[in-house]
């Protein structure tokens, strides 16, 4: 039965009381309404605001003629949807900036969309991410929730008696439409388009209190977010990466700000805020302009077939990217400690915030001078539900190493325990890639190893990772439908083993053979990295199977790779170079663009896009073949020819250059000295020992000598 909450049955009060949906036994919510996201008192004391966070010229353009979700998006022009929810977000701006400098002309635009706000109908949400009206929908809410909150009492009586009806009518119809079973017969719980409608839902039930149906609203929002929760930030690694971090989180932050400050209870110590500064610092590149570009990060092309977003025709890896300081700013405040106060510290401020950006920075005010007290944090993280492995050479550094590596299920370990117990959940994971075993290098401020952002048609021959007859993982080539052709629990089975990392190294075994077809009849596929001193890379893959294939490894680059010797290819991207050596058997190569299919929203339309170039290194027709690549990363002034590395009978690899030398040991791969999984000996120019360790139980070598304190398999260093 449709439910449909326009103007007419509101007004009549007939609200259909068929029972929704169920997703839960129904949250305890809040009876009362409060300020929702900071006190009054702290309101009354902020400072005057920086001109950056008052409404620009271009917001005031989009609030000075009221019009409705329906009439923007109904418009025709090219990113109608994005325009809708730019406009009703940058009414509230509008409203926290009166409030915060009671400026006449704020007040005259706001109180011009009083007769819009008594009169328009509330938009319906009329299937899973159609059209983009849930994420129009969630915005809403959030936007009139906003003003609600900060208006009231304080404005003029008839605007907020019309925007009380406003967010009344359009939670009622949202409510109707997420608990019509004919429209969402299952949830995707994980999803950004469920996500954003519901906490809009549930911030607009705290907005309005106990009367009528909030409560209702409330706990239908407290429970599906519940689950939602768990999923999209376990270990706070966030699958649909940095772009759909901002876009997504800023929901769930503002939720759970608002239910702190209704009700007193704080989710901030739980997933998915509990590490999300965590994943945020390790994200954000030592140059902070800019992040590992994991999964759809950047800028897409719209469903009209020749409009796309800003920064999209620019050249690849130009545009910086922006991270909302208000969120970080919010999990400083709700979580303590240094982390998120460094992160501020180090993120370049915009001169052009979004709306809630601006708004959040308005209602909660940074602390002066962002202050970083606490423990600098370690510079190597693994995130064990998504296994992702970071590391970087330090904080402060600009020009530093830093490595991503990342090989689990694309969403990560927990969701296939939650879907056992929800068989009926409809998964959604369009933003992620089918980009297990795959690796990013970011120094001396320039990517040497990078993604391909926002793509049309997911494909792993776009990542650093591994082909098989050209294909990629299973099943590539589509927008957003990549994880749907086989059972989550298989790709459960992705994981990294063997995972060391500290201040001098970063290692780890990424096993994937799940990743692919069965039909290739694969029976093992793993990769082996191991990065020290952020100068030396190690990247092993060994690959079996049953049949004969051809086995291709990719490394994408913004430069054009050339070939300096046999098996020598060396890479210079402004002030940093790659330098790479194939070892072991003989491979063919080619360096060729990267092009990338960037059409999302129709199958007969192409629209191609070279974002950089690739090294490809193809094996010999064989059932089993091993790839060793030896990398050296080196600033472009240095001397090239400096990198050397070889691989001695033994097994063990040497590496040296101008600063020094380092000898590397993998198990499981001919070395006759190491009983572990790697080892590695770095020395100075003199020859004199900077490092030595191990994870494994011995590495018995020339000069060298190494055992587990307890005879297990486990890391031992000395310096």
């Amino acid at each position: 039965m449709k439910r449909d909450y326009t103007m007419s049955t509101l007004r009549q009060g007939r609200v259909d009381s068929e029972t929704p949906l169920s997703i839960g036994a129904g949250a305890e919510f809040p009876r009362e309404s409060g300020c929702l996201f900071s006190s009054a008192e702290e309101f009354a004391s902020s400072a005057a605001p920086s001109s950056e966070l008052l409404p620009s010229t271009e917001a005031l353009s989009l609030i000075q003629t009221p019009r409705s979700l329906e009439a923007i998006f109904a418009s025709g022009i090219s990113g109608a949807d994005q325009q809708a929810i730019d406009t009703f977000m940058s009414l509230a701006w509008a409203a926290v900036a009166w409030r915060r400098t009671g400026a006449l002309r704020l007040a005259e635009i706001i109180k011009g969309w009083e007769p819009l706000l008594q009169t328009q109908e509330p938009m319906r949400i009329t299937g899973f991410a159609l059209e983009n009206r849930d994420l129009m929908v969630g915005h809403a809410l959030l936007a009139f929730a906003i003003m609600e909150d900060v208006l009231r009492g304080v404005f003029d009586p008839a605007f907020e008696t019309a925007l009380r009806r406003a967010l009344l009518f359009q939670a009622a119809q949202t409510y109707a439409d997420l608990t019509d079973r004919e429209i969402f017969p299952a949830y995707s719980y994980e999803q950004n388009h469920m996500i954003i409608p519901v906490c809009g839902l549930g911030i607009a039930a705290m907005s309005l209190g106990s009367g009528g149906e909030s409560v209702s609203w409330g706990s239908f929002a407290r429970d599906f977010l519940t689950r939602s929760f768990e999923v999209i930030g376990q270990d706070g690694w966030f699958f649909e990466g940095v772009g759909y971090w901002n876009f997504t989180m800023q929901f769930p932050i503002c939720y759970a700000l608002a239910l702190k400050q209704t009700t007193g209870e704080s989710l901030f110590m739980e997933a998915p805020f509990k590490n999300a500064g965590l994943y945020i610092a390790h994200m954000v590149l030592p140059d902070a302009r800019f992040v590992f570009d994991f999964a759809d990060w950047g800028p897409r092309v719209e469903p009209d077939g020749t409009g796309f977003q800003p920064g999209y025709d620019q050249p690849w890896h130009s545009q910086p990217t922006y991270l909302p300081r208000a969120l970080v700013n919010v999990l400083a405040r709700e979580q303590g400690g240094g982390l998120c106060r460094r992160l501020l510290a180090r993120l370049p401020i915009s001169r052009s915030p979004s709306a809630l950006d601006a708004s959040l920075s308005l209602l909660l005010p940074e602390s002066a001078g962002c202050d970083d007290s606490g423990t600098e944090p370690p510079v190597s993280h693994y995130f064990p539900d998504m296994e992702v492995l970071h590391w970087r050479g330090g904080w402060e550094d600009p020009g530093a190493t830093a490595l991503a590596f990342k090989s689990g299920p694309p969403a990560g370990h927990h969701l296939a325990r939650l879907l056992e117990c929800d068989p009926a959940w409809h998964l959604e994971l369009g933003h992620a890639h089918p980009d297990a075993g795959s690796f990013l290098l970011f120094a001396h401020g320039v990517f040497l190893a990078n993604d391909t952002g926002y793509t049309g048609k997911k494909e792993t021959a776009d990542h650093n990772s591994l082909l098989v007859d050209g294909i990629g993982q299973h099943r590539g080539g589509t927008p957003w439908s990549t994880f749907n052709a086989k059972p989550y629990r298989e790709y459960d089975q992705i994981r990294m083993e063997h995972v060391w990392h500290g201040p001098r190294v970063a290692a780890a075994t990424a096993v994937f053979t799940a990743a692919y077809d069965d039909a290739l009849e694969l029976t093992d596929v793993r990769r082996s990295l191991i990065l020290v001193d952020g100068r030396f890379l190690i990247v092993s893959d060994t690959l079996r199977s049953t049949l004969e294939h051809e086995y291709e490894w990719r490394l994408h680059t913004d430069r054009a790779a050339m070939q300096a010797g046999d098996r020598r290819f060396v890479m210079e991207n402004g002030p940093g170079r790659l330098i790479l050596e194939t070892l072991g058997s003989p491979v063919a190569h080619r360096v060729a663009p990267t092009v990338v299919e960037t059409e999302c929203f129709s199958p007969t339309r192409s629209r191609p896009q070279q974002r950089g170039f690739h090294l490809a290194l193809t094996s010999p027709r064989t059932r089993d073949f091993r790839f060793l690549v030896a990398v050296g990363i080196q600033s472009s002034v240095s001397s090239e020819p400096t990198f050397s590395a070889r691989l001695d009978p033994s097994g063990r690899m040497e590496l040296s250059d101008a600063q020094g030398s380092c000898t590397v040991w993998l198990g499981g791969a001919g070395s006759e000295e190491l009983d572990g999984a790697y080892a590695c000996h770095l020395r100075d120019a003199a020859d004199g020992t900077l490092f030595a360790g191990m994870l494994g139980r011995s590495l018995t070598a020339p000069g060298l000598a190494l055992r587990s304190p307890g005879g297990g398999f486990e890391s031992v260093c000395r310096a």
